[in-house]
């Protein structure tokens, strides 16, 4: 009986790894050289026996079902010494082995069955401990321990291999079972509707672009209008007995016939004016004069149609101040003129 304490040691060692956390595996299979040293039976063979150790190589080439567990195929083929040279032998070796990988990661334990011949044919079991080294993504160093029992004749042998390994297969990590997987679904994208003009109303019903902020819109997003009553006035001083206008320029005739340009649906009544002293048919005509001449100024001067101008006089009846005073007298020789039109205004908001 040989001494296999250091193989169960070896295996036993990494037992506590099968308490490890569940991880998904990295590969789906591998084919794998190797190397070995392989210590026989000193009994082996009998009657003589003589057989100690030797070297082997061989392949392999196993699949992970699961996780957890995996399989493989394995050739190799040994050279054995003895002390005698008579009974030097080599043979091949195959068998099969089931693998239960401990950290579901590259560290495994196996056990299977092998058939070997050497002079004679040998039917072991085989229990060993192995792992894969990662040196690259794809590439792996395999390492392992085995001791193999021939039931028939009650040997024990011992190997340890050194190989290099390629592995295949999704690497992919799925989520532990412990973990529901939950399908991430993207958020719809909502569009937002577009309001080019900021003006509350949308593009796809504004019928108004790029209506002005400040301005209040309707449900189509156009402008809101108004009606509002605007009106000029037109004021101007003669001299005592006079109906000559001084100054034709004047800024005020200038609005005034600005605005009726402005509103061309607009008439205007010029009011011709005079103070009290005088004689009163006098004050009439002379009234009546300073009106005409203003009327034909705007007519001549500022292109006013004839047709919307009506010259009027009021004489002495009409004035502003009743003092008998000159400052009096020159307020009330005037002429005056009003005119008013609807304008659409703006709402602002």
């Amino acid at each position: 009986m040989k001494n296999n304490s250091l193989a169960t040691a070896l295996i036993l060692s990494l037992i506590p790894a099968l308490t490890q956390a569940n991880e998904p595996s990295e590969y789906e299979g591998w084919v794998a050289g190797f190397g070995e040293y392989y210590k026989v039976d000193s009994d082996k063979p009998l009657p003589l026996g003589g057989l100690d150790d030797g070297t082997g190589i061989g392949a392999e080439l196993g699949f992970r079902f699961t996780p957890n567990w995996g399989a493989r195929i394995e050739w190799s083929h040994l050279n054995l010494d003895s002390d005698s040279p008579l009974i030097d032998d080599s043979g091949d070796r195959v068998g099969i082995d089931a693998l239960y990988f401990l950290d579901q990661k590259q560290t495994y334990v196996f056990g299977g069955f092998k058939h070997e011949n050497l002079q004679e044919n040998y039917r072991m079991m085989n229990l060993g401990l192995g792992r894969h080294w990662d040196l690259t993504e794809k590439w792996k160093l395999v390492t392992e321990a085995a001791a193999y029992y021939d039931f028939g004749q009650d040997f024990k042998d011992y190997s340890v291999k050194l190989g290099l390994a390629y592995t295949f297969g999704n690497k992919s990590k799925p989520m532990p079972a412990s973990e529901p997987v939950v399908a991430q679904t993207a958020a719809p994208v909502v569009e937002q509707p577009k309001d080019s003009d900021n003006d509350g109303v949308n593009d796809a019903q504004d019928r108004c672009a790029n209506t002005p902020s400040t301005d209040k819109v309707d449900a189509q997003g156009c402008s809101i209008f108004m009606e509002e009553k605007v009106e000029t006035r037109l004021d101007i001083l003669f001299a005592n007995n006079s109906y000559a206008v001084s100054n034709p320029d004047d800024a005020q005739i200038q609005v005034f016939a600005q605005f009726m340009r402005r509103f061309p649906n607009t008439k205007a009544v010029i009011e011709g004016h005079t103070s009290a002293p005088g004689d009163s048919a006098y004050n009439q005509s002379l009234s009546e004069k300073r009106a005409k001449a203003v009327r034909q100024l705007l007519i001549d001067r500022y292109d006013i149609d004839a047709g919307r101008l009506e010259a009027v006089g009021y004489g002495e009846s009409r004035p502003l101040d009743s003092g008998n005073t000159a400052d009096a007298h020159k307020r009330n020789r005037r002429i005056h003129a009003t005119v008013s039109a609807m304008e659409k205004v703006k709402v602002t908001r």
